[in-house]
């Protein structure tokens, strides 16, 4: 029996997102407002960036590109014998605007950001990677899951987690009143300490 494997997925598919927000009774608002609550959180997203160059020893990236929010890179966590990064360097973005991460042009460009060894690894070590994380799962629910797969002998299991962990939400009360209000804090957090809400089993049966 193989242990279970997570990993981050990207899925910019709106029909996606409004499964998750009649799951989690969170109407998926319009597009305007869900860019004008990404527009909010642009100060603590600024902040985690401040984090992860002041402590972490990321950089901006260069050149910079005026679509994006911030553009950070670093080397990779693996060494090699010998010391020297023993992958390619890893590039974080994140767009001005919410309708970026919609955009069919720039699918790809999404997925190799939250697909990538940032999320795979460096989030379980670096706490400002996984606040990223977390904080896009709350503004655009949906976009970005952990997905668990197990192999077991009626088949193979698939976990999504939809939702941060009620601990974060819990944590983090004050800055995301700021950007989503109180009442919509009080859904999501309650969305949160929901194992039914937050997560979505699925199981494929073995023909």
């Amino acid at each position: 029996m193989s242990k279970p494997r997570a990993e981050v997925v990207f899925s910019s598919d709106v029909g996606n997102m409004d499964e998750w927000a009649r799951r989690t009774r969170i109407p998926l608002t319009t597009a305007d407002a869900l860019g004008a609550t990404y527009a909010r959180a642009h100060r603590w997203l600024q902040a985690l960036r401040q984090q992860l160059i002041h402590q972490y020893h990321w950089r901006d990236a260069s050149p910079s590109d005026p679509r994006m929010l911030f553009s950070l890179e670093t080397s990779s966590i693996w060494r090699s014998s010998v010391g020297l990064p023993a992958g390619p360097t890893l590039r974080l973005q994140l767009p001005v605007h919410a309708s970026s991460f919609f955009s069919p042009e720039r699918r790809v460009q999404w997925q190799m950001v939250f697909h990538s060894d940032i999320f795979e690894s460096v989030r379980k070590i670096c706490p400002p990677i996984n606040d990223i994380l977390s904080l896009v799962q709350c503004l655009l629910t949906g976009l970005v899951t952990l997905v668990f797969e197990e192999n077991l002998p009626e088949g193979l299991h698939r976990t999504t987690r939809g939702l941060p962990p009620v601990s974060w939400v819990n944590a983090n009360e004050a800055p995301l009143i700021e950007i989503f209000g109180p009442a919509h804090y009080k859904a999501l957090r309650k969305a949160c300490g929901d194992t039914q809400t937050a997560f979505k089993l699925e199981v494929v049966h073995r023909r």
